[in-house]
């Protein structure tokens, strides 16, 4: 049985309601692109439905509106990344339907639901709840970056949390068929449950609601289907008007014809005395009605005739092109076009509405960005691209090459030779010289690159088209092949052997494997042959291939489509070889095997080993080794150096480990490698305890208790200790402190007594303060006396204070001998004696 994920819209949290509605059944995890639904709120309570488990009984709360509102921001995003959906009507059609089905829920809440899943797991639902929380916020950050950039490269998938491991990138996600660009995942296709009903008595029309209670008396001669804006058109006695789904008129029937308003648009089309004109939503006039013909074109735009010449307007009914022209205009998709008086030719507009020229339809072409390809025509013999101001940027080229798929790059063709035209720049960026300009359909950050390879005079070379900054990123040179890996990985040949690398300065080995060939992007993204040793090529560089998971992967049907029959004859015979892989640890070792090494010596306590392999795997790009590593040389005795430790926390941090982030953040609290900064501090510790790092939240809260780099705030310190005993990472003590100096001593003594019950000294210290001074509880001094001498066995003198203080100063216990002991002990142990005592 699959285990299920829910996703209510509903009126109430824990409370179940008729009108609540399921949205979502789904297996083991919140779908990717509807997690920018969970946008808003966030809050833990009971399931409306899975709730008959008590206490696990936990789901995840969110504000419907503006998750729909975010939802409808992404999808738009999404449509206007070049490059990114392969199917763009499929695409249209399943936002189109699921932006309409958004609109129709009207309840305040969404409500996710995972009870399926979390009893899959021991740990108690609320806390497995607090980690999907996490997770989801930590996915639309990255989301909403990307949207607030407009760079879609910066949704990279192996920086979302848990999200589906069969997909490598988002742009594969999104285009899966099955997902259906994630109207699949809708429980059920929406049908349109009517609202209201338009009814029929006696020759004329009314509404009900779905009461059928009645809004609108049968009174209108016609009465349109509801459209945008839930307005309908209605006639009266040969006059138009328009009716609100709620009964109310909205606009006046005064017209002598009216239509709908289209989809997006804030205007609509009326009719008095045979002249058409534009209104609003109020029925206030846009235009007079002054147009001998009025027509919608493409949604936003108007199309019109006035005094016998037809012309636009725009939605505020602002005069786009002058009505001088023989017919309407018609939408071409990405351009306009309308008539040339006396030619078979068409007068074409781009889609900013810049005049292009008189073409034949059949030439016209739009390429994206804006810009409009003509094609040779009767008038001319070749090519020419128009910029977005309707000027032209590139002309005289032969052919375009249609077997690209650049986001940025077209290949065009002048003669034998080719060169590569920037959209974004609107400008050629590599001349017509090249003998072959060919589309390595190269994925990076889980989109469409611009990777090209690039052939001129029997070198080979690799040309990064990028919108902003195209580059070289591998010169022209004699390479006799290069072969895409990976991200920004490529296999380069030279005499007969390959080699692999990021860029020529960057190099993950020389040329010397005799083969390479791609593999699946999970454990690794290549595998490398010399001799009869295999190498699996990954981010951190090569280790030697695991055996088992070279069979696994020569033999599995899904995946071995990478290999051909050489390669896999290769894998297998590796595989299934007897000798046993080398012992010992060289260049070759895996970082994860280093790191494990590492972990068993120091625990060990063999330091020198564990520096030894930590510094192998973090040299070679393991995060998880560089936090290690810093960890020791901030901490470890006889090894301490701080500019080290600042060094590798810098590193990890960059690389995106939490733990580092933390590290970092406390060298720049202390003043650790570097100097002091508030700021820092706080971004990096901020920033690890986003990812969900436990004690990452106890740091923040000291900093804000200590009131040093930033004024003291009980109320976030008290809310980052929360949050640290949420994740798992409770510190007792403090949180029993600051619940104290909030004066809410019930709390704080229940901290105490969790502080106490793990061992703590001060834990039995501060429940010897508590009963010595009726705080929050009734006076008990034996009580307090043992709380003390146990605070004194776990080894904290400033007990022998407290003690001292009883005897001297409580009557039915005073004790001189006993006081002057613990005075004695106090000052033994280096402690200022007070003067009350």
């Amino acid at each position: 049985m699959s285990h299920r994920v829910y996703l209510y819209n509903v009126s109430a949290p824990s409370e179940a309601r008729d009108d609540d509605t399921m949205m979502m059944e789904w297996g083991y995890e919140m779908p990717l692109w509807l997690q920018p639904l969970l946008v808003d709120g966030g809050f833990i309570d009971g399931n409306n439905y899975n709730n008959h488990t008590e206490p696990d009984n936990a789901g995840l709360y969110y504000n419907a509106r503006a998750g729909i509102d975010n939802l409808k921001r992404f999808y738009e995003f999404l449509e206007k990344q070049e490059g990114l959906i392969a199917d763009k009507a499929a695409f249209a059609e399943a936002k189109t339907k699921l932006l309409s089905y958004l609109e129709k829920l009207d309840l305040p809440y969404f409500h996710l639901d995972a009870w399926d899943v979390f009893n899959m797991d021991d740990i108690p639902h609320a806390e497995q709840a607090e980690t999907w929380r996490a997770n989801i916020a930590h996915n639309n950050e990255i989301i909403t970056k990307a949207m607030d950039n407009d760079d879609i490269s910066l949704l990279r998938y192996s920086e979302l949390m848990d999200v589906s491991p069969g997909f490598t990138s988002f742009e594969e996600l999104l285009n899966y068929p099955n997902y259906e660009y994630g109207w699949a995942s809708i429980w059920e296709p929406y049908e349109d449950e009517a609202d209201v009903e338009i009814f029929e008595e006696n020759g004329l029309w009314g509404l009900k609601d779905k009461a059928g209670s009645i809004l609108l008396s049968p009174q209108f001669d016609e009465f349109y289907d509801f459209s945008c804006e839930d307005l309908a058109v209605v006639s009266r006695a040969g006059k138009y008007g328009y009716v609100h789904k709620s009964g109310k008129t909205v606009i006046p029937l005064v017209w002598d014809d009216a239509f709908d308003f289209e989809y997006g648009t804030i205007s609509a089309i009326v009719k008095r005395d045979d002249k058409f004109g534009l209104i609003n939503l109020e029925g206030r006039a846009v235009t007079p009605t002054e147009y001998e013909s009025l027509e919608a074109l493409a949604g936003i735009f108007f199309t019109g005739k006035k005094d016998g010449g037809w012309g636009v307007l725009d939605q505020s009914g602002s005069v786009i092109v002058p009505f001088e022209h023989e017919e309407a205009f018609q939408f071409g998709g990405e351009f306009y076009h309308t008539t040339v008086k006396g030619r078979k030719n068409r007068k074409i507009f781009n889609e900013s509405w810049n005049y292009i020229g008189d073409f034949p339809l059949t030439a016209v072409e739009p390429i994206g960005e804006g810009l409009i390809l003509v094609k040779p025509h009767k008038d001319a013999n070749h090519h020419t691209l128009y910029k977005k101001d309707g000027t032209v940027c590139v002309s005289g080229f032969d052919k375009l090459n249609r077997q690209t798929h650049f986001p940025n790059l077209l290949i065009l063709r002048k003669g034998k030779k080719h060169g590569a035209f920037g959209k974004r720049q609107e400008s050629l960026l590599l001349p017509y010289e090249y003998d072959a300009l060919i589309d390595l359909q190269a994925v990076v950050d889980s989109m469409s690159s611009n990777l090209v390879l690039a052939q001129k005079d029997g070198q080979k070379g690799i040309f990064n088209g990028d919108p902003d900054e195209p580059s070289w990123l591998f010169p022209l040179d004699d390479y006799e092949d290069i072969v895409w890996l990976y991200e920004g990985a490529f296999a380069l040949k030279r005499h007969g052997l390959w080699s692999i690398a990021y860029s020529p300065e960057k190099r993950l080995s020389d040329y010397e494997f005799e083969l390479v060939a791609r593999k699946a992007p999970i454990d690794g993204f290549a595998y490398a042959f010399k001799g009869s040793e295999v190498y699996t090529v990954g981010q951190y560089g090569l280790a030697r291939a695991d055996k088992a998971e070279v069979l696994e992967d020569a033999e599995d049907t899904y995946y071995n489509y990478y290999f051909d029959a050489d390669v896999r004859k290769r894998l297998l015979a590796y595989a299934k070889a007897g000798s046993p892989d080398p012992g010992g640890v060289d260049e070759y070792t895996p970082v994860e095997t280093l790191y494990n090494l590492s972990l068993e010596a120091y625990e060990a306590g063999n330091y020198e080993k564990a520096f030894h392999y930590d510094t192998l795997a973090a040299e070679k790009g393991y995060a998880p080794s560089m936090s290690n590593l810093a960890q020791m040389y901030y901490s470890q005795e006889g090894y301490l150096d701080d500019d080290k430790a600042f060094y590798w926390y810098e590193k990890g941090a960059a690389a995106g480990n939490p733990y580092a982030m933390n590290g970092l953040g406390a060298c720049y609290r202390h003043g650790v490698g570097t100097e002091p900064d508030a700021d820092k501090a706080l971004y990096w510790t901020g920033q690890a305890a986003e990812r969900g790092l436990d004690f990452a939240h106890n740091n923040l809260g000291a900093i804000y208790y200590e009131g040093q780099l930033v004024p003291q705030d009980l109320d976030k310190a008290l809310w980052h200790y929360e949050q640290g005993e949420v994740l798992g990472s409770p510190d007792f003590g403090w949180l029993g402190y600051i619940h104290d100096l909030k004066g809410n001593h019930e709390k704080a003594l229940h901290y105490y007594r969790q502080d106490y019950e793990a061992g703590s000294n001060v834990g039995a210290y501060n429940l010897g303060i508590v009963y010595s001074q009726d705080l929050g509880i009734a006076k008990n001094i034996p009580a307090a006396i043992t709380y003390f001498n146990v605070a004194l066995e776990r080894d904290y003198p400033h007990a022998h204070i407290e003690l001292a203080r009883i005897y001297r100063n409580e009557k039915e216990f005073a004790d001189e001998s006993l006081a002057k002991y613990h005075l004695e002990q106090a000052e033994r142990a280096g402690l200022d004696i007070p003067d009350d005592i």
